[in-house]
């Protein structure tokens, strides 16, 4: 098979599987609203009449509704509003894998950029999503240790990301099906997560292949085309050459005068930043332009000294906003792109020796070399110090005995239950117990996630020491998850574990026995 014919089956696909998505939706729309009633007249039903499988009932039909969500979901992705805007993938693809940084110790991920200049239009968040649940894939797919290679680069107005995972592969069969809802490979898996992603990629014109053998890994090769503002560019770089500015004989006035200009070719330049500021509440477009001409008179003024203060106050302000460094990171080299092109085209015509050239580029390196140097250290500083104080609110936090009645307590647990965090709970639970005098302490599991390394037998530290000091302590919202974390643990816990299924059902109890 050619590759011109490969694209046409990968298009063809796509579009399939876009069909099939868009007709199970519509199905799923017909559903979800009689389900939507039926639950709340079960609500009612449920305030009036007593029936030990009422828990049962409403799982289930959550479980429907959440299904049907998910394939609501495929033929309409999330964030189905988003404007177009043009991007790097190599960014947004470190961004994807920050948040996999737990996965590092057993996966190695090797990275190939070539072209990252190339930019893409489309929904970015949309194909950051899908991003993210490829590499999910991809890592889930790897059993114990392997390797995640990502490559990416251009191929005239194409760019080509390929995603390749050394895990446990699929079949010729499974490929066939790849994509389809409710289709998936894994023991727990909905099929949801790949049919939204084969359609967000068929929402942004790209078109996917898929080469798998089993026990020899996955390749998903992905080809999006190249923003139609940069094609016939080389490397992807938007050339610049035909900007038309203002002359005049004042650097300053030139600056000033090309202001409208030079705000353009800014935004343009740096069009991922702006695109995450426009929907932060801390930081503005304006912001970033009013802090652009700042520097660039700092810059032609020479006034090296008021640069790296603006930096230091830039830095702390930037460290308390929702913004990653990142960002800021492509603002400024944009910002010294458009910098640099501004004193080519005014000293172009200008009658200067090479000394002085030479002069005018050093002094400028420099000021913008130390606006970087000192925001750096600043946003860092600044950084550290926010994630200190909330780390101690979160430990101050962490372990709140909720007094219902007394000598009755609850501790909902929510958030990572780490060993660390484990060991902090021993501490303050048995402190609180000694102080307050309480009897009975439920202990909710349901808005905690276990990781996977956790010492179960710290837990059990926490049940006994309850126990010496004369509490009965119950876990609530268990999962099949943590049963089984708690088996393979041992029998060390079985004289001491009362468990409910829900918080609700253990208060109840309680009550009654009152």
């Amino acid at each position: 098979m050619t590759d011109k014919d490969e694209q046409i089956r990968s298009v063809e696909v796509l579009e399939r599987l876009s069909s099939i998505g868009q007709i199970a939706a519509g199905v799923a729309h017909e559903i979800r609203n009689p389900l939507t009633t039926v639950k709340g007249f079960l609500q009612m039903l449920r305030d009036e009449h007593d029936f030990k499988y009422w828990d049962v009932v409403f799982s289930e039909l959550d479980q429907a509704l959440v299904t049907i969500q998910s394939l609501l979901a495929v033929s309409k992705p999330s964030l189905q509003s988003e404007s177009p805007t043009d991007f790097s993938l190599c960014v947004e693809l470190e961004n994807v894998l920050s948040l996999f940084q737990q996965e590092t110790y057993r996966i190695q991920f090797e990275k190939k950029w070539n072209d990252k200049s190339t930019r893409i239009r489309g929904k970015r968040n949309q194909i950051k999503q899908a991003l993210f649940n490829l590499v999910k894939n991809a890592c889930e797919a790897i059993e114990a240790t392997g390797v995640i290679q990502l490559e990416h680069h251009r191929t005239g107005d194409t760019v080509i990301l390929s995603i390749t995972d050394s895990g446990v592969g699929m079949s010729e069969e499974s490929l066939s099906r790849l994509g389809t809802p409710f289709f998936t490979t894994k023991a727990e898996g909905t099929g949801m997560g790949l049919a939204q992603v084969y359609s967000v990629l068929h929402e942004n014109h790209a078109s996917v292949q898929v080469e798998s053998q089993p026990g020899q890994g996955t390749t998903f090769t992905i080809q999006f085309p190249v923003s139609p503002i940069y094609r016939d560019q080389d490397g992807g770089t938007l050339r610049m050459s035909n900007v038309q500015l203002m002359q005049s004989d004042d650097i300053r006035e030139f600056f000033r005068i090309n202001q409208a200009k030079f705000s353009e070719l800014l935004e343009e330049q740096a069009a991922t930043t702006f695109q995450i500021v426009s929907q932060s509440k801390f930081v503005t477009k304006q912001d970033l332009l009013e802090h652009a001409y700042q520097i660039t008179e700092l810059v032609l003024d020479g006034l090296t000294q008021d640069i790296v203060e603006f930096a230091q106050e830039r830095g702390a302000a930037w460290a308390k906003s929702d913004i990653p460094i990142i960002s800021k990171m492509e603002w400024f080299y944009a910002l010294r792109k458009v910098i640099w092109l501004f004193l080519e085209r005014f000293y172009s015509d200008k009658d200067i020796d090479a000394a002085s050239v030479f002069g005018i580029a050093d002094r400028t390196a420099e000021a913008l070399d130390n606006f970087i140097v000192h925001f750096n250290v600043s946003f860092t500083k600044h950084r550290e110090e926010g994630v200190k104080t909330q780390k101690a609110m979160i430990e101050a936090l962490s372990v709140p005995v909720i007094p219902l009645l007394d000598e009755i307590g609850v501790l909902p647990i929510v958030g990572t239950l780490d060993n660390e965090r484990l060991h902090m709970i021993e501490g303050r639970l048995l402190e609180q117990l000694e102080t307050s005098g309480m009897r009975q302490v439920f202990i909710d599991l349901s808005g905690a996630f276990i990781a996977e390394d956790v010492d179960m037998s710290i837990l059990d530290r926490i049940l006994l020491g309850a126990a010496y000091l004369g509490c009965d302590t119950t876990l609530t919202g268990m999962t099949a998850r943590v049963a089984r974390m708690l088996l393979d643990a041992g029998d060390g816990f079985r004289t001491r574990l009362h468990v409910e299924p829900t918080l609700q059902q253990a208060l109840q109890k309680a009550l009654h026995a009152r």
